[in-house]
């Protein structure tokens, strides 16, 4: 399967302003279904602010949480919610966490929404 991104702002401001947020240690993930679209499938965005350091170190976040999201995606689908859209904001800590340890914060994180 395919990973289908955001790419608009105006898909991750409505996605912040109106979406269910869910801090964790790592990283904050909003999670969001725009009811005027009908034929949207499930769609990820990631961020990664300038907090976080230099264009490298931002990069390497981005890169971490896109393949986390695509491993949950291949063990476990049903994690995720059809027609909904999810963004994952980095912190600061995600560039020194353990991938098995980002993977289980995420499985609880989509078991709370």
């Amino acid at each position: 399967m395919k990973l289908v991104t955001l790419k608009k702002r105006r898909d991750f401001v409505l996605s912040n302003k109106h979406g269910q947020k869910i801090h964790n240690k790592n990283f904050i993930l909003q999670e969001y279904c725009n009811p005027n679209i009908s034929n949207q499938g499930l769609m990820f965005g990631f961020t990664a602010t300038k907090r976080i350091g230099n264009a490298v170190k931002r990069n390497r976040a981005k890169r971490r949480m896109r393949a986390l999201i695509s491993s949950l995606l291949k063990e476990d689908n049903i994690l995720f919610k059809e027609k909904y859209s999810y963004v994952l904001i980095a912190k600061q800590s995600i560039l020194k966490a353990s991938f098995f340890e980002m993977h289980n914060q995420l499985k609880q994180c989509l078991s709370r929404s």
